[in-house]
């Protein structure tokens, strides 16, 4: 890193209300949207963050969002008098006039939280067993969450997954048609709207009022799990940008089309694309251990279809985003959406014929 540059961080740094003396700020992490730093002084360590107020378009809310789910999730340890609390809390600190975040000279939106020692997260689940612990610990997030006071959080991304809204773009993108594919991908659009209505159901039961609007964390990665380095014990759940509110179904349905499908979300070889029932199994097993007595019966009931439909609404994104000349997703060749929205179409295909066996899963685990 240039000296200019670790000046620079240094100086955005002492902004904040640290403890000790900065020694250094140098990259950490390989996140995708936010640049993340590590703040090394005379005493702890903390994580600075620019946050991406391109895909973030209010940052001072989506801080407040996740001061406010921080807290609470601290003070729901501190009522169960858990002895790692330290350990298990992620805090918010706040510049020196207050603020959540400091706003640099070039309208960059920079934020401090304080570094977990000794854990870890982990990339992928390589055995069944780990999506049990990836369930615990998105269900136990979950139900810290239920009762969080204050009134609705902020919507850090609008209408992120808003069926009706993908639809609109979709059919806009049709209509357009900016680098003439439409004619060359006419079976993966007839896949699309032969599911359409079926993918209404989660929305039009929220909006009558059917399914209630909780506190969702919508990246339900399990790299987005911190662990205790030398017990496996979980810590706590990261990377809040993307909290909102939402459908419980939205956590449980994207953790699963990501730790369920038995290849890479951009392979090409659909025949290596099946949907892995042991790893719902675990996943489902370990989510409703947490989340049981917090969430509803038809909740419960409709989660086999939300693994369902958040791999469809990626499906249509990817798609959409073919359509309308890659505009959105980044690619790292010119077919790359389409194959990605070809992967997770077939991934439907499988969860289709698993449907049957994920409700009596399902039905097993919420006796």
């Amino acid at each position: 890193m240039a000296t200019n540059d670790q000046t620079k961080l240094i100086n955005i740094a002492s902004r904040f209300k640290i403890e000790g003396k900065i020694k250094g700020v140098r990259p950490f992490g390989n996140g995708h949207i936010n640049d993340t730093y590590l703040i090394e002084t005379s005493g702890p360590k903390y994580i600075l963050q620019r946050k991406n107020h391109q895909i973030f378009k209010d940052v001072p809310a989506m801080m407040e969002n996740i001061d406010r789910v921080c807290k609470h999730i601290e003070n729901k340890l501190r009522e169960a008098n858990d002895p790692h609390i330290n350990r298990k809390t992620i805090r918010q600190i706040r510049t020196s006039d207050g603020k959540l975040y400091f706003k640099d000279d070039e309208g960059n939106f920079w934020a401090v939280s304080n570094f977990v020692e000794n854990s870890k997260s982990v990339e992928m689940i390589e055995k069944p067993e780990m999506a049990e612990v990836a369930g615990i610990a998105f269900g136990r997030f979950q139900k810290q969450l239920a009762d969080l006071p204050g009134g609705p959080l902020s919507e850090t991304i609008k209408d992120f997954h808003n069926i009706y809204f993908r639809i609109n773009n979709f059919e806009k993108a049709k209509a357009a048609d900016p680098k003439g594919r439409l004619a060359t991908v006419q079976a993966e659009v007839k896949e699309i709207e032969s599911r359409m209505e079926k993918m209404k159901t989660l929305h039009d039961l929220a909006e009558a009022g059917k399914l209630p609007i909780r506190v969702t964390h919508n990246d339900t990665k399990i790299n987005n799990v911190l662990f205790d380095k030398d017990t496996d014990e979980i810590l706590a759940v990261i990377d809040l940008d993307t909290v909102m509110p939402g459908l419980v179904h939205f956590d449980f349905g994207d953790a699963m089309r990501t730790a369920a499908n038995t290849a890479e979300e951009d392979e090409t070889d659909l025949n290596k694309v099946k949907f892995n029932k042991e790893v719902f199994r675990y996943f489902a097993k370990g989510f409703l251990s947490e989340t049981k007595d917090t969430l509803t019966p038809l909740e419960i009931q409709l989660l086999p279809h939300s693994c369902q439909f958040m791999t469809y609404i990626m499906a249509l994104r990817f798609l959409t985003d073919y359509i309308d000349g890659d505009t959105y997703y980044k690619i790292k060749h010119p077919e790359h959406n389409i194959e990605r929205a070809r992967n997770q179409i077939k991934l439907v295909q499988e969860m289709e014929k698993a449907e049957g066996e994920m409700q009596q899963i399902i039905a097993q685990l919420s006796d």
